[in-house]
């Protein structure tokens, strides 16, 4: 599903955010990005949702290497990929029309993009907060429609960039039990995470990255 090979990156004033990256994540899989902040995680996930142009290495997503996409098949690939940014923001209307928006944005009817919201929704546990202002919503439920929104058209793969920040213990539970469930679906995920993690399943893979570089799998 993914596969990374030789991956470098610095920025525009010459400093090295990522050096050498190999990263292989299986199709099907669940696996996390363990590092501090300003290591590269998130630069490494905007890499792969194909958001930020790539500049030395080979990054290879759901079959197809980024680096030789124009900018139609660059849109397809997008579509095929569910991105959970670090610092979402939640459109001020109800729970469904925050998906709906999105839905409609991508080209899908009305009718039809009703129906995929409401699937997602209840696939995230959100079913009964329907008509509810996202405003009114509580750290783990504005994350559910995050999540939701992100997999309301059925992508092949999820990243999600630092889902768990700034939630409480049984809250960070919660999340990971969603997004195990998630899995369990057979969707692909790749999360950032900084510190420890809340139990995880022993199948599920750790991975950390320090200085730009992984340093262990």
């Amino acid at each position: 599903m993914i596969q990374v090979s030789e991956l470098h990156f610095s920025t525009d004033d010459g400093f090295t955010v990522l050096e050498n990256v190999h990263l292989h994540i299986n199709r099907g899989e669940l696996a996390f990005l363990i590092g501090a902040s300003h290591t590269g995680k998130s630069l490494l996930l905007g890499l792969l949702a194909a958001q930020i142009p790539s500049q030395q290495g080979q990054i290879l997503v759901c079959g197809r290497n980024i680096a030789r996409l124009n900018k139609e098949k660059t849109f397809a690939l997008r579509r095929k990929i569910g991105f959970l940014p670090q610092h979402f923001t939640l459109l001020p209307k109800s729970v469904a029309d925050n998906i709906i928006f999105k839905l409609r944005a991508l080209g899908n009817s009305r009718e039809q993009s009703e129906e995929q919201a409401l699937a997602a929704l209840e696939t995230v546990g959100l079913i009964d907060k329907l008509s509810t202002p996202t405003t009114e919503l509580k750290a783990i439920d504005q994350l559910k429609l995050a999540i939701a929104t992100s997999i309301c058209n059925e992508p092949s793969l999820l990243l999600c960039d630092e889902p768990l920040g700034g939630l409480s213990p049984e809250d960070k539970s919660e999340a990971i039990a969603l997004l195990e469930r998630l899995n369990a679906r057979g969707l692909t995920i790749l999360v950032t995470a900084r510190g420890s993690l809340p139990p995880i399943r022993a199948s599920h893979r750790t991975i950390l990255i320090t200085d730009g570089r992984i340093k262990e799998e």
